[in-house]
């Protein structure tokens, strides 16, 4: 395991420095601890000095889960969205409380390739429901112009180099290791205010008999031992030791541009007319110099090109100038920055509007003229902003002002009504389309309710048909008996003669037998 794993501090206690930068961190995380949900901690400092693990501890003290993400590893809009926004919505599925998501290096998330990222980060502060902690290792990079503002940003400083050595010390007392201390002293003055460097230089200088030395952190340059090119124009500039201008031309930046610089400032450091027009004599020869190496491909010439414009400068003015002066970046390579940013940011636009309006990027180039006009609107520049997912530097393409934020918001307020009028009319529609089936269920119901009405009614009139011709079959055959029975009228009439002269008769008879009877039943002497 490296020392540096090995030795990382376990909890905020063992972070070295920043005392009032660590406090602040432990009252926001409390607060949300507490159920008061805060703004993003954005934590600005540079590397090494113990940003990104005090994100870990808090999220380890603090927190039930932590969820790290590089935001200069992943620009794209949608990466950081998938990766970053669905979580910061959401709740830990299998613990409780708050989940700490944790964005580093968030200053080298828009650069060049840049698709989207910080629109990824804005919208996500805007939406979170998690807590969140930013880092970025330069506290005044524009790139955190739009970030910074929606944040509570906390600066850090550099570790003093006591603090460094007497971690170090303890560091080689637990590892068994002899050390002089001066050695110690010159490798924590050369990590430069960094702990991770210092304790990985350590690692490196101890040699096989475990013992560090002079001559071993010798070995060692300093961390950055490459100047500022901004500290290498003001060396050269200032001083007129050849030893100091050799060590400050050591700087990783193209010859061309420190060329520009150099010629820039001249002026503006050199006061006498004799020494000015030296120092460009020498900028002229270092020009030269470089031409030929990039004609010849023999580099060697970029030699005579830094003794030209590192020594052959300094030598132009015979006295040192003891005043302030302010260097200013090179013009020439202003505007050509500038006309690469915006030939960047157009090609970056133009491919976010031809998506949108399915057509080529060139056909929307010669159309830009057209929508710079239209942006002078502000209520419509705002629509066009929406549409096509213009970031606010992507609309400088098109106007010099920003949108006013009063123009936003009524602009939202106008969209949010126009949604509800819209959800108003969708409703009125359910209903009247609602209304519309039940007329049509009762249509269905009245028209099967007449269909079984016919039905019955026929077979109603049909049985009435049938009782009807009946009963005519039954007059026709009265007709033909009455016609058939007229003929013995004689006959019958005598019958009735007949019987009407034999039931007296009957009755006579009868009524002599009743006497009889009653004579018969009279009582005589042998009743009793």
């Amino acid at each position: 395991m490296k020392w540096v794993e090995k030795y990382a501090p376990k909890t905020l206690g063992d972070v070295l420095g920043n005392a009032k930068a660590k406090a602040e961190i432990e009252v926001w995380a409390n607060k949300w601890l507490h159920g008061n949900p805060q703004k993003p901690l954005l934590l600005m400092g540079p590397p090494g000095i113990g940003k990104t693990t005090i994100a870990h501890l808090i999220g380890e003290e603090y927190f039930s889960e932590t969820i790290e993400v590089n935001a200069s590893d992943k620009r794209s809009y949608d990466i950081l969205k998938r990766s970053i926004g669905e979580a910061s919505k959401t709740r830990s599925l299998f613990q409780s409380g708050y989940k700490l998501l944790i964005m580093d290096e968030v200053d080298g998330i828009s650069g060049r390739d840049d698709s989207g990222g910080v629109r990824a980060i804005n919208d996500t502060i805007k939406n979170t429901k998690q807590p969140i902690i930013m880092m970025a290792n330069d506290p005044y990079s524009k790139r955190l112009s739009s970030i910074k503002s929606k944040c509570q940003a906390i600066k850090f400083t550099k570790i003093h180099t006591n603090s460094i050595n007497a971690r170090l010390k303890k560091i080689c007392a637990h590892e068994d290791i002899t050390y002089d201390p001066e050695a110690l002293k010159e490798l924590s003055k050369q990590s430069s205010g960094d702990l991770r460097s210092a304790i990985t230089s350590l690692e490196a200088v101890v040699d096989s008999n475990r013992n560090i030395t002079k001559e071993s952190v010798a070995v060692i340059s300093e961390k950055d031992g490459e100047q500022n090119i901004f500290d290498t124009v003001r060396t050269v500039l200032k001083s007129k030791n050849p030893d100091h201008i050799r060590d400050a031309m050591r700087v990783d930046a193209q010859p061309q541009f420190l060329i520009e610089l150099l010629a820039e400032n001249i002026p503006r450091e050199y006061e006498r007319v004799d020494e000015i027009a030296k120092a460009y004599d020498m900028i002229s020869l270092a020009d030269v110099n470089l031409g030929r190496a990039f004609k010849t491909q023999n580099y060697t010439y970029w030699k005579y090109a830094f003794l030209f414009m590192g020594r052959g400068v300094a030598a132009a003015k015979e006295k040192t100038y003891k005043k302030f002066t302010r260097y200013s970046n090179s013009t020439v390579y202003k505007k050509l920055s500038k006309s690469r940013k915006n030939k960047n940011l157009k090609e970056a636009v133009t491919h976010k509007m031809s998506e949108k309006l399915h057509t080529s990027p060139k056909e929307l180039e010669k159309q830009l003229p057209f929508y710079e006009e239209l942006f002078k609107d502000n209520e419509i520049a705002y629509d066009l902003k929406e549409y096509f997912q213009l970031e606010d530097d992507e609309v400088k393409l098109f106007r010099s002002r920003k949108i006013p934020a009063s123009v936003e918001k009524k602009r939202i307020k106008e969209l949010r009504k126009q949604q509800e009028l819209e959800e108003k009319e969708i409703q009125k529609q359910k209903k009247e389309q609602a209304k519309m089936d039940k007329t049509k269920q009762e249509t269905k119901k009245s028209a099967t309710t007449k269909k079984q009405e016919t039905k019955t009614t026929d077979k109603t009139t049909k049985k009435d048909t049938d009782k009807t011709s009946n009963n005519d079959t039954k007059k026709k055959q009265v007709k033909k008996t009455t016609k058939t029975s007229k003929k013995p009228e004689k006959s019958q009439k005598t019958r009735e003669d007949k019987n009407t002269e034999e039931k007296p008769q009957k009755k006579s008879l009868n009524k002599d037998k009743k006497k009889n009877k009653k004579k018969s039943k009279q009582t005589t002497l042998f009743d009793f």
